[in-house]
């Protein structure tokens, strides 16, 4: 059985063009030449999923949505290790890569979820740089200009050779409450990790949290399923009205799968 000496899968968001795959393309190759270089599998996939957000095509970052006030865009990010170390912000504004932040609560704070103005006051307190929203960017958001197509959420998984993380930002949902948190920034919901592998979904985020679907899926594959047998077995959890898609990586296998087409992409390595 081949066993990877290192592994990254990424994602643009469900219902994402696969035409627009060379962005999490180049973000895998980001991911993967970190980890060649002696890096960790946690900060393979930070700095995959911020490459994504500073790509205008995907719901993240720069690509973010506007609320239902007209105006707010309010960002969550979350990220994860296979040692149960978890972080995640909620409602974050004003910060154009929400990931770093996240990566700050996972390794800097005893809580594990900041919301709001909290998680702005605490990247300040621990000195983590923070990407202002630029006025560009809030001219530019795809509402008004249609370049993004309406997806939700980028993420990464990764194998470092010793332990898995996986990491998540999301943009929200167009026109969806101020104040509105989706799945990514709850434990086991968004993503989960663990000794077996690491999971990572997008799609509708309310239906995604309420069946715990990362932590569902990840049981599955400790119990054993391929990763191929459990991310379609996710998909027959939703009505197919439901956008659903994931990725997922184990020691020596990974699998993606979307209900309405999803850009992606993976780099392996075997030892």
């Amino acid at each position: 059985m081949q066993i990877f000496q290192r592994a990254i899968i990424t994602h643009g968001g469900a219902g994402s063009e696969p035409r627009d795959s060379d962005g999490p393309e180049s973000a895998a190759k980001l991911g993967m030449d970190l980890m060649e270089n002696g890096k960790p599998a946690l900060d393979a996939v930070v700095h995959a999923v911020k490459y994504l957000e500073d790509d205008p095509r995907f719901n993240a970052g720069i690509g973010s949505r506007i609320r239902a006030d007209g105006s707010s865009i309010q960002l969550d990010a979350s990220c994860m290790m296979s040692n149960g170390a978890f972080g995640a912000i909620a409602c974050v504004e004003g910060v154009q890569n929400p990931v770093d932040i996240a990566q700050g609560v996972l390794l800097h704070s005893p809580h594990i979820l900041l919301v709001g103005e909290g998680a702005r006051f605490f990247a300040e307190q621990q000195n983590i740089p923070v990407k202002p929203f630029s006025s560009l960017c809030e001219k530019d958001a795809p509402q008004s200009d249609g370049r993004a197509p309406s997806c939700d959420t980028v993420g990464a998984v990764a194998f470092d050779g010793e332990g898995f993380a996986a990491a998540l930002s999301s943009g929200g949902l167009e026109k969806a409450a101020v104040g509105r948190v989706g799945d990514v920034p709850l434990p086991g919901c968004g993503l989960f990790c663990g000794s077996a592998g690491a999971v990572a979904c997008t799609g509708d985020g309310e239906f995604i949290a309420l069946k715990i679907l990362a932590k569902e899926v990840y049981g599955w594959i400790e119990r054993k399923m391929s990763p191929h047998e459990a991310a379609a077995k996710a998909m027959t959890l939703f009505d197919d009205s439901i956008d659903i898609g994931l990725i997922i990586v184990t020691m020596n296998e990974f699998a993606s799968n979307a209900r309405n087409g999803m850009a992606w992409s993976n780099l392996t390595e075997i030892k």
